[in-house]
């Protein structure tokens, strides 16, 4: 297998106790097979103690009986006890695993780290350069073969390396590179709808212009200017309690009502716009962070147009994320009396990556409201970039 990792990935190692958060509590653990086959076999009072938390799941494995929101082995000092007695080697996947996500393609591995994590989401924020991807082979043969479409991954492959090159084109604002993003979506999803995979190389090709660029920004704008107070109102949609959706961490209801607080404040789309542009010149220097969330989003979903033929939704994942990330950004600015610590950004990053991606049920629901609800359509997306 090519193993394939960002440039920061190296960096990244768990704190464990001194962590100010915890990756074991507000939702379940999921239990892979091979590691529930394990447990039922381990004796002794810690044995009983797996036994009885262990819920079998019909698909294989199992899911740990959670107590007061937090995982079983989860103790006083916020150690896992699981892996006190039985060693690292003995955790399960979704454990050893976390803050990691893996996805394959055929004889490829892509491995990063989420911002859910605050540890993680610390070297994400901090990473100032230009982000680089490190490759190497594992010498252990395939463990399988992803059933994908060669051609049309390749293209993609391709496009997503156009994508990341205008994300950190630092000539285009990072609003400028989500407007510019979202027609690069709408233009490879026609030819993937048209089954004519073979003509993304075109707008790959026509995307590397900086002339068709600025020209998609300009035009962008010029219809922008016509309904500023739509695109206002959308965003405060981003926020809704769907129904069905879980909390997994309360903090997040904390700051919903702090940009809930904010827009009533602001009255209308003129006074928010206003808002959003002070506090990107008081961000003016750390706006890198905002292309390293994008650079995220694109690394870890793009390619998986390849099973579903929907690109549109791999994009409006980056998009979504930014636009959710930065106007928290601004709200919790706001109400701090015009300022935002490193420590509150990264921490208000990991509750809406934890919230969108470390719960299948919001994952699902997220991604049907994207692709259904009026906020999240082409044209409000570009009326909330500046």
């Amino acid at each position: 297998m090519k193993i394939v990792t960002p440039h920061y990935y190296k960096d990244f190692k768990c704190i464990a106790g001194a962590c100010t958060d915890t990756c074991c509590a507000g939702w379940d653990v999921d239990v892979d097979d091979k590691s529930y086959r394990y447990y039922k076999t381990v004796d002794g009072n810690f044995g009983k103690r797996l036994k009885s938390v262990m819920v079998p799941e019909k698909e294989g494995g199992c899911t740990f009986t959670l107590q007061n929101g937090r995982c079983p082995f989860l103790n006083d000092n916020n150690l896992c006890d699981l892996y006190i007695a039985l060693g690292e080697d003995k955790l399960c996947d979704t454990c050893a695993e976390f803050p990691r996500f893996i996805n394959e393609y055929g004889s490829v591995k892509e491995i990063g780290i989420a911002p859910s994590c605050k540890t993680a989401g610390e070297i994400i924020f901090n990473y100032d350069k230009v982000l680089t991807f490190d490759e190497e082979e594992d010498g252990k043969p395939l463990t399988g073969y992803n059933d994908i479409d060669g051609f049309l991954y390749m293209q993609l492959r391709n496009a997503r390396k156009c994508a990341y090159d205008i994300i950190q084109n630092k000539k285009y604002t990072p609003d400028e590179v989500c407007l510019i993003l979202i027609e690069y979506a709408i233009r490879i999803q026609k030819h993937m709808d048209d089954e004519r995979d073979d003509l993304i190389a075109n707008v790959v090709k026509s995307f590397k212009d900086e002339k068709i660029l600025d020209k998609i920004i300009a035009d962008a704008k010029k219809k922008k200017t016509c309904d500023s107070f739509r695109g206002f109102k959308d965003i405060g949609r981003f926020f809704e309690k769907f129904n069905g959706m879980e909390v997994i961490n309360p903090d997040w209801l904390k700051y919903c009502d702090i940009q809930e607080k904010f827009m009533k404040s602001c009255h209308d789309g003129s006074l928010y716009e206003k808002y959003v542009i002070e506090f990107e010149e008081y961000y003016n220097d750390r706006q890198f962070e905002y292309r390293q969330l994008l650079m995220y989003y694109i690394y870890r979903y793009f390619l998986d147009a390849v099973y579903d033929i929907n690109i549109v939704l791999k994009v409006k994942n980056a998009i979504i994320g930014y636009a959710a990330l930065r106007h928290l950004d601004v709200a919790a600015w706001a109400a701090n009396g015009k300022k935002l610590s490193k420590t509150e950004q990264v921490d208000i990053a990991h509750l809406y990556s934890r919230q969108f991606e470390h719960s299948y049920t919001n994952f699902e629901k997220y991604s049907e409201k994207f692709m259904s609800m009026r906020c999240y359509g082409y044209s409000s997306l570009r009326r909330m970039m500046v």
